[in-house]
């Protein structure tokens, strides 16, 4: 058992850094994300409420509607609206073949706006993953995933479909020398792209080294090198410069780190040297002190309190295919009233400075934003399978540029069947 438990937390560091590499969107409030991450007593999110045993496949089908004072994101006009969403989802996880498993999650939701009909779509999410062992020292894992949803209606502000679609691969492969020691390495690719109205599209090639010690309890520390070579096809025009390239090259060193202190603790850290440098207009890259760190405390069998805070160069396809330097923390409590009822909140601040702008170099004014986000869920499940979510949600953004500033209050509900 103890080889087991080692095995798991050395997988945990390669994984942390794919999500945090791969799966990070910027601070942008999806629709229903309030709902949509409520940690339900019968997903075994609290250790008072374990997961019912034997579930290997969930699937559900949900009705919400959500109603916004700005719909449009605008800093003065007022463009309320209500969004009304219908979906469904699956998501399967088994044992293939030995100590082989899989793990398959799609969803697609149909948005419905009430006043902005012009905005009416249909998004989706697709991802699966492999986890493979060959032994008892070798173990990795492989993922896919592609998805399309609307761009950050922060961004367009207007009332019209702007797709974002991404597709993301990656695979990851860990030795353990020693019981104690653990080498590892991973390839990572993305690509996402905007066409509808401006032509962007971004690629992203990482390869990642590492190694670390893992203890006998099953935390972890180590160090982890990770080089990208990214890519943007089409140039970007700038005013007095011309057609601009947005390729670079990524380099960053970084002490990783997983500690559980019990049941009561859950740490997760990540702090290192990012350096980013572009094929044009050097004056622009980025070097400098990066990180993440995330802490998840329980005080009781139905209680966390999450914390997280980072900082790190970004790029956002939503905005430009550059870059923006992002700095942020959130505050996440979360609390099982009951094993039917829980309560959430989540609180944000994330400031964006607009650093790989290449219209800098041109005397363009640095972008340079400030978002807040107050949000409030609470989740009842009145009966077995069925689901009632409620949340208050406010967001708003203060910016250095005129015209860029909003603030948003919305109230949502939805309906789940999930079995």
């Amino acid at each position: 058992m103890k080889n087991l438990h080692r095995r798991s937390a050395a997988l945990s560091l390669p994984a942390l850094s794919l999500l945090f590499s791969l799966f990070s969107f910027a601070g942008v409030a999806r629709a229903f994300e309030a709902i949509d991450t409520l940690p339900w007593p019968s997903d075994g999110a609290f250790p008072a409420y374990p997961r019912e045993p034997g579930r290997p496949t969930d699937f559900w089908i949900q009705a919400g509607a959500r109603r916004e004072d700005n719909a449009l994101r605008t800093e003065t006009a007022e463009q309320a609206d209500t969004i009304m969403r219908v979906g469904a989802g699956i998501r399967h996880e088994a044992r293939v073949v030995g100590r082989q498993r899989v793990r398959l999650d799609a969803r697609g939701d149909y948005y419905k706006y009430d006043r902005f009909s012009g905005l009416d779509h249909f998004a989706y999410a697709l991802a699966g993953n492999w986890l493979w062992e060959l032994g008892n020292q070798l173990s990795g894992t492989v993922l896919v995933g592609h998805d399309r949803r609307q761009a950050d209606i922060g961004e367009t502000r207007v009332e019209r479909l702007d797709f974002v679609k991404t597709t993301r691969a990656a695979a990851t492969a860990g030795y353990l020398v020693t019981p104690a020691l653990r080498v590892r390495g991973g390839l990572a690719a993305t690509r996402s792209d905007r066409s509808r109205v401006r032509e962007t599209e971004t690629r992203a090639l990482s390869t990642t080294l590492g190694a670390d010690y893992v203890s006998p309890l099953g935390n972890a520390v180590g160090v982890e090198f990770r080089s990208t070579q990214g890519e943007a096809p089409f140039s970007e025009l700038v005013t007095g410069l011309g057609a601009v390239s947005n390729d670079y090259q990524e380099r960053e060193l970084s002490l990783v780190a997983t500690y559980a202190l019990g049941t009561q603790l859950r740490t997760g850290l990540r702090l290192g040297r990012t350096s980013r440098e572009y094929d044009q207009i050097p004056g622009r890259d980025f070097d400098g002190t990066t990180g993440r760190a995330s802490i998840d405390w329980l005080p009781g069998n139905k209680t966390i309190l999450g914390f997280e805070a980072y900082r790190e160069p970004r790029s956002i396809i939503d905005v430009a295919a550059s870059h923006a330097l992002v700095k942020g923390a959130a505050f996440g409590p979360r609390w099982a009233v009951t094993n039917k009822v829980v309560l959430s909140a989540r609180l944000v601040r994330e400031r964006r400075s607009y650093e790989g702008d290449p219209a800098l170099t041109a005397g363009a004014t640095l972008r340079d934003e400030v978002a807040h986000l107050w949000r409030f869920a609470l989740g009842w499940e009145p009966q077995r399978f069925w689901q009632v979510g409620l949340a208050l949600e406010r967001g708003e953004r203060e910016s250095n540029l005129a015209d860029r500033d909003y603030q948003y209050t919305a109230v949502m509900g939805n309906l789940a069947y999930s079995w």
